[in-house]
């Protein structure tokens, strides 16, 4: 959502008639998370965030559930008004998008001054009383002159859940654009390799946990909306562009997603929204269960590896170890997870 977008009220109307068809299909489903993301959904009124949490709570019977509820921020929407009225719509943890803290590689991020501070908005969350804060910081910067500053400096200010994800450069893009004209030089993948084994030493070192490839959390501060993903849990996303997932008691799923346009969103019948969906026998998502488990620390019990071989071959390249009647990946394994994925199959 964007400030040129659609009406805040407008939209809410929308979301709430797309929850009121989805709804009946996640009948049963227990409440544990809601999440405020994709695009800028901090800019969004505070008073339609409250109107849709309250109405999520009473649509699936989770008015006094204690409930894991999320928002992206931007640095330059952090400020004491908007604190206090997502308090009081029920938000208890807050995401702030730093990405990178010296002003070189914001502008190579497209994120310039304009974007704000994100290291001086992650100090005024974390003086809030939310149960949460996370941060996100990108890796690998091109020409960026000091490519671990941005991460130790966020570190060290200790926010309880952090997200460091590598520049991803895709087709269609600003940065597709930049790197075939030779404007930008994407980092190679032996030295984000590298990279990516310093932050785990320096995080690991400072007391964070490396949980899921790309997130590091202190303790008790895992992100429950994430972890519904690499579970395969089901989950509803309401809104353009938005997600879903729905898992059925014989093991069967069946996935979507809504049109991206909001225009096409707003005028379109419920019924309508989803662009693609896709049947999954249980098979398939068994299988897709398991390579998601192998994207986190905790891993995937022993009994779930049927192929033949596969279990010796993940140990064989270290990209997994056997503990605890369950096979997880090794750090090696979170860096060449692409490459567990290929020998499951």
């Amino acid at each position: 959502m964007s400030k040129e977008g659609p009406a805040h009220q407008e939209y809410l109307a929308a979301i709430l008639r797309e929850l009121e068809f989805r709804a009946e299909q996640f009948a049963g489903k227990t409440l544990v998370s809601i999440y405020f993301g994709g695009g800028t959904p901090s800019i969004w009124d505070p008073e339609c965030i409250a109107t849709l949490i309250s109405t999520l709570r009473q649509r699936f019977d989770a008015e006094h559930a204690d409930i894991e509820i999320s928002l992206e921020c931007n640095p330059t929407d952090c400020v004491p008004e908007r604190f206090a009225a997502w308090k009081k719509a029920g938000v208890n943890r807050l995401l702030v998008g730093v990405q990178a803290t010296n002003q070189q590689d914001l502008v190579t991020l497209g994120r310039d001054h304009s974007m704000g501070d994100g290291v001086h908005a992650l100090e005024k969350v974390l003086n809030e009383e939310f149960r949460s804060v996370g941060a996100d910081v990108i890796l690998g910067v091109p020409g960026s002159r000091d490519p671990l500053a941005s991460l130790k400096q966020v570190a060290q200010m200790a926010p309880p859940h952090l997200s460091v994800y590598e520049l991803t450069i895709e087709e269609r893009t600003a940065f597709a654009k930049m790197v075939r004209s030779g404007d930008l030089l994407p980092e190679d993948e032996d030295r984000l390799a590298e990279l990516y084994t310093a932050v785990d030493e320096h995080l690991c070192s400072a007391g964070y946990e490396h949980y899921e490839v790309s997130s590091y959390a202190q303790k008790g501060h895992r992100s429950r909306h994430n972890s519904l993903y690499w579970q395969a849990e089901s989950y509803l996303g309401l809104g353009n562009g938005a997600a879903s997932l729905w898992v059925g008691h014989q093991g069967e799923a069946k996935r979507w997603q809504n049109k991206r346009s909001s225009h096409r969103y707003l005028l379109g019948d419920a019924s309508q929204h989803a662009d693609s969906a896709e049947e999954i026998s249980p098979l398939a998502f068994q299988q897709e269960r398991l390579w998601l488990s192998m994207r986190t620390s905790d891993g995937a019990p022993i009994d779930w590896f049927e192929a033949e071989g596969t279990i010796e071959e993940l140990l064989r390249h270290r990209l997994a170890k056997e503990e605890g009647g369950r096979l997880r990946p090794t750090l090696r394994g979170f860096l060449y997870n692409n490459q567990i994925m290929r020998i499951l199959g």
